[in-house]
């Protein structure tokens, strides 16, 4: 199946790109898809996402699918489905 990610803030200037598509598995988690974003940009997108500490990302970034907000502590029980928009995005913050 087929999912579209989307990348919004310092997540665009770590891939370099706004989007793109990735063919998945069909049982696949949010988690599985970003251990596949962590492995294809390597470390510095692993350690924004912390994609291998049991799902628990930064608590600045963000994910929705289909432009609902998803509990990321939950990511490996979160099934993608084909066609799903899967858009990942930090939180400004400062001070």
């Amino acid at each position: 199946m087929k999912v579209k990610v989307l990348y919004l803030g310092v997540l665009r200037s770590k891939t370099g790109k706004s989007s793109e598509e990735y063919e998945i598995t069909n049982d696949a988690s949010l988690s599985d898809l970003l251990e596949i974003l962590s492995s294809k940009y390597g470390e510095s997108l692993r350690s924004l996402l912390k994609a291998d500490e049991k799902s628990r990302l930064d608590p600045t970034i963000i994910a929705t699918i289909n432009g609902v907000s998803k509990d990321m502590s939950k990511a490996k029980s979160i099934k993608l489905k084909d066609g799903d928009t899967v858009a990942l995005m930090s939180v400004i913050s400062g001070g």
